[in-house]
């Protein structure tokens, strides 16, 4: 009998949330208190040896060719619980992932006003998180001990290099590292009459006379602390120009998908109806359902389509020899 196997639990999306001084990772200053807070039952020479064991990670390059740092059992579970306790953090107003109530729709939704926009991105997000970075955070922000900081960010950072791009605390972590920084853009944008959002690594500020003197300020306000933008993404948007920001198109204040999106649900369906691989029709069929829900979150009229061909779509997921109609 083939055994089945158990998907990873998912992260909480905490209802009650608390000031950051209120975290139980805030202050600790002692060994036997962050093993009593991680719920780490062995010793603390073993937590300190977890990140370096054998098996503690594994890495490979994804479909896209990125290389990905996935942690083992023993320290996902560690991983999985500092996030947990840093995402019972309230976060602020312009946070937009990993939050509850909050999606890559109302990030964009926050930006439908005609004023001009700046989109920055930050390049590989994860990796330029440093070990540096997360020992900062911890240390200073956190108030934990400086040697229960090293052995958090030890806990947390890839061969002491940056956060792994596969962790399950990476992007919470990520944030945070670099919250002292999002924040000074906020107090830009709020000085001007403007508004900011963060999506992971898409900072998006949209305010009155928006120009490139201000995306270069932001370029150094991140190089001053290790950081590089993405030079082919960061861009502004001219006043009354259609943008699309995390997926959503924007055009005179209205939301719609962008028409790329409908394009690739056809030819998605079209890929599906002429290929005979089965192991390629179950990935079409499981990139058709993403597309279509994608969609069906930006414009409701898409709903019903979505739903329609949902069933359908898992049905092939898990018998690729069928035919869509």
């Amino acid at each position: 009998m083939t055994a089945i196997r158990k998907k990873p639990p998912k992260l909480e999306n905490p209802r009650k949330q608390y000031a950051l001084d209120q975290c139980a990772l805030f202050g600790v200053n002692g060994f036997g208190q962050l093993l009593q807070t991680l719920g780490w039952a062995g010793t603390r020479v073993e937590l300190e040896a977890l990140p370096n064991a054998k098996g503690s990670y594994s890495e490979f390059k994804n479909e896209e060719g990125r290389w990905v740092q996935s942690a083992g059992k023993e320290l996902r579970a560690v991983h999985f619980r500092i996030a947990t306790l840093m995402r019972r953090v309230l976060p602020p107003e312009y946070r937009q992932s990993g939050v509850r109530g909050r999606s890559f729709l109302t990030n964009a939704q926050q930006h439908t006003c005609v004023e001009p926009s700046i989109k920055l991105d930050i390049k590989k997000f994860y990796p330029t998180t440093t070990f540096q970075h997360v020992l900062n955070m911890f240390a200073h922000d956190m108030r934990c001990s400086g040697d229960v900081a090293f052995l958090l960010a030890k806990l947390c950072c890839f061969k002491q290099r940056h956060l792994p791009t596969g962790g399950v605390h990476s992007e919470v972590l990520a944030f945070y590292c670099h919250k002292n920084s999002f924040d000074q853009l906020l107090d830009r944008a709020t000085a001007r009459g403007g508004v900011m959002t963060v999506y992971v690594d898409d900072i998006m500020i949209t305010m009155p006379e928006a120009s490139l003197t201000d995306l270069e300020w932001a370029r150094r306000l991140f190089a001053n602390q290790g950081v590089k933008l993405h030079p082919g993404k960061c861009k502004v948007i001219p006043a009354g120009t259609t943008k699309t920001i995390t997926g959503v198109q924007i055009r005179n204040g209205e939301i719609s998908a962008p028409a790329k999106q409908h394009r690739m649900i056809k030819e998605r369906f079209d890929q599906l109806r002429e290929s005979t691989d089965e192991a390629e029709r179950a990935t079409l069929a499981r990139s058709l359902i993403g597309h279509l829900d994608h969609v069906a979150q930006i414009q409701p009229a898409f709903a019903s389509r979505a739903k329609g061909n949902r069933a359908r779509l898992k049905a092939l997921v898990m018998n690729p020899a069928n035919t869509p109609e």
